[in-house]
């Protein structure tokens, strides 16, 4: 039996917002037994708290956009209040380094500010959790305290930048309706991290592949080897850290993608520790199941740059993810959008393109889950693009939902006499830019063929013998084909033989 003052989960604060027009849970934890009231606005729920020392209730969909409110919860002895709650649209943003870039470093930041004007923006940055292994056990350490904020100058540099510009647009779109964004994001991390570690051994291939290689290199080390190949991983980041300073030093007017590839990257990953956050399951514990009594409307995944080792099973693991996300929530038809990775050179080859192509695979099986493709964004030598403007504003429009659902993808293939006719969604009229070409494979090799674009179709006649097709498969794909708003199909590659995407 458990026992803790009362208190609400740290998600639950002042200036928070909830998702109006959707039922939602108020939680937190207390004394073992004893009933908690929570009052909202003169609606009265009990409960009363369990053997873990956790409570939660649920309240009825709120669609009062336009007001705040007050939040007044009791255990008989104790007494919160959460002021300046509002309803609206909650965002859940998450993954690893560009999802989380904050507008300190995106390159409109000045302009930004300069310009702001007050909006209808709030955001919450989920802590991020540090592990400490102690007497052959990891524990989960949070540094700090974290809250709801309304978005203001001063606080500005701390919103991630994507979250920013397509929170920007949603309130363009409905200058009423106030806008929450949670960032749950970690630097550098792989897809399994997020995963639920019961999930991952389910599955035989991604204990194989994921599980078992991190445990096998525990068991493989002493604590000496760890404290060594930590200090000399420290070691070769200071000396790329310093590399890259005098370079830039020198060459005040190159571009931080220009000097990443002369300097080259900064050593990653860290080495397998007991304590690395990189483990797998691990942020699912630490972060996600922190949140999971919040509420959301509407989630986006942005990762997938730190499995170039493992592409292969990309799918399995956002498959793996999406359901273990929405199974914590208590949501199972969350809309998901997954952001399709930018143009990156310095990966093996067709890496990325892999990964890209998964990420479409996984749009196309599970439902409610949708593609923002950015695949013609992004720095050939920069792995952390500084401008997140228009990408940040291309998932604000589709999120709004008053357009198309998705980026433009491929729906079908089909073969009649000769030809092969590619349908597409999300599109009325493809629009080209340089010609529109869609390459085949014939006999091991890759040859472009022409097509002919006829409102949401490609027809394009392949030389006999071709088994397979692709658009934009590359690392750094050069996209001619989009549609009305601008935005580019997303890169595949397809098996003629089944049209199914490989």
């Amino acid at each position: 039996m458990e026992n803790y003052e009362l208190n609400v989960d740290q998600i639950f604060s002042s200036n928070m917002i909830l998702p109006a027009g959707k039922s939602f849970k108020i939680a937190g934890v207390g004394v073992s037994g004893k009933t908690v009231k929570v009052d909202l606005d003169g609606t009265i729920k009990r409960t009363v708290i369990n053997r873990r020392g956790e409570w939660s209730v649920r309240f009825s969909p709120i669609i009062d956009t336009s007001r705040a409110f007050e939040v007044n919860i009791q255990d008989g002895i104790q007494h919160l209040t959460l002021e300046n709650v509002r309803f609206g649209r909650v965002i859940l943003v998450a993954g690893q380094s560009n999802i989380g870039f904050r507008m300190a470093h995106d390159q409109d930041f000045k302009s930004e500010k300069e310009n702001f004007k007050g909006q209808n923006i709030f955001y919450y940055n989920a802590p991020q959790p540090s592990f400490i292994y102690q007497n052959g056990k990891v524990n989960v350490y949070q540094s700090k305290e974290t809250h709801w904020h309304q978005l203001k100058v001063s606080n500005l540099e701390h919103m991630s930048a994507i979250a920013y510009y397509a929170a920007q647009k949603l309130v363009e779109e409905d200058p009423g309706m106030p806008v929450g964004v949670v960032c749950c994001t970690r630097d550098g991390t792989f897809a399994s991290t997020w995963i639920s570690e019961s999930t991952l051994r389910e599955n035989q291939q991604l204990l194989e592949e994921v599980v078992l290689p991190f445990e096998d290199r525990l068991k493989a080390a002493t604590d000496a080897d760890f404290e060594s190949e930590i200090k000399d991983y420290r070691e070769r980041v200071h000396r790329h850290n310093r590399r890259m300073y005098n370079f830039m030093k020198d060459n005040p007017t190159v571009s931080l993608g220009m000097a990443i590839s002369v300097v080259g990257q900064a050593p990653w990953p860290p080495p397998v520790t007991p304590d690395s956050y990189l483990r797998p399951g691990s942020l699912f514990k630490a972060m996600i199941l922190k949140i999971k009594n919040y509420t959301f409307n509407q989630a986006v995944w942005y990762q997938g740059e730190s499995n170039v080792k493992n592409y292969g099973i990309y799918d399995q693991l956002l498959f793996s993810l999406i359901n273990d996300w929405r199974d914590a929530f208590q949501d199972y038809s969350l809309p998901f959008y997954v952001m399709q990775l930018p143009k990156y050179a310095d990966v093996p080859r067709n890496s990325w393109a892999k990964i890209r192509n998964q990420q479409l695979k996984v749009t196309q099986v599970l439902d409610s889950v949708h593609l923002v493709s950015i695949a013609d964004t992004g720095e050939v030598y920069n792995p952390h693009p500084v401008a997140k403007r228009d990408v940040g504003r291309r998932l604000g429009r589709i999120l709004a939902g008053n357009g198309y659902s998705d980026t433009p993808i491929l729906e079908e293939v089909t073969r009649n006499d000769g030809d092969t006719i590619f349908k597409f969604k999300f599109v009325n009229q493809i629009q080209t830019r340089q010609g529109c070409f869609i390459e085949g494979l014939v006999n091991h090799q890759w040859q472009a063929v022409p097509g002919e674009v006829n409102q949401d179709t490609i027809r394009i006649q392949f030389p006999k013998g071709t088994t397979e097709a692709r658009y934009g498969y590359s690392n750094t794909p050069i996209l001619t084909l989009f549609n009305e708003q601008g935005d580019p199909v997303a890169p595949f590659l397809v098996d003629l033989t089944s049209g199914k995407l490989i």
